[in-house]
């Protein structure tokens, strides 16, 4: 960045190269956000669907629970890594690039993304996204430990075990989640 050599007009072409770059990982990332909210909201159809019409589901309606509430959380993580750990971090290459772009030539280009860093807790939306798949997540563990008791088997030991595992797997997550989730600019 620090080519004196470049023209305006190839500023310019940089510059806006950039910000190509950055629509194009922030839709992709959107596109994800909503395929997890959607994820969310069909399970949770699914889940509403089997306890209305538990005369029809020829399987234990509380395992098929825990079975649709472990499937949707795998297929949220899914979607939690391509998001946040793929284009998330392509995204950041090239924002990263434009922030140093506006710092070596501020009287050429406007401070749009140092402002956007600026209003945001540590610089970054990251901790809030992380936040959001999260809880996703722990809203469908809940509702599959929920299920364990309702099945009310004969020993507690089964509902206590998968309680105790059921946090540890949501501890795992979260400190998966937030491993290296700091960014510098």
């Amino acid at each position: 960045m620090q080519d004196e050599k470049l023209t305006f007009e190839q500023l310019m072409q940089l510059y806006n190269h950039i910000g190509e770059e950055e629509r194009h990982f922030n839709s992709l990332e959107l596109e994800y956000r909503k395929l997890a909210s959607q994820w969310l909201l069909v399970s949770l159809g699914a889940i509403g669907f089997v306890l209305t019409k538990q005369e029809i589901v020829p399987i234990n309606i509380w395992a098929l629970i825990i079975g649709i509430c472990s499937a949707a959380t795998i297929g949220i993580l899914v979607l939690w890594l391509l998001d946040l750990k793929v284009y998330h971090e392509l995204l950041h290459s090239a924002f990263k690039e434009g922030v140093q772009m506006e710092k070596t030539y501020p009287n050429i280009f406007p401070q749009i993304r140092i402002n956007m860093i600026n209003s945001q807790i540590g610089g970054d939306i990251i901790k809030r996204v992380i936040l959001y798949y999260f809880f996703s997540v722990l809203v469908l563990i809940v509702i599959a430990n929920i299920a364990i008791w309702m099945m009310q088997l004969e020993s507690t030991l089964l509902p206590f075990s998968f309680n105790a595992c059921s946090l540890i797997i949501a501890f795992i997550i979260y400190k998966t989640m937030t491993q290296k989730s700091e960014r510098s600019f």
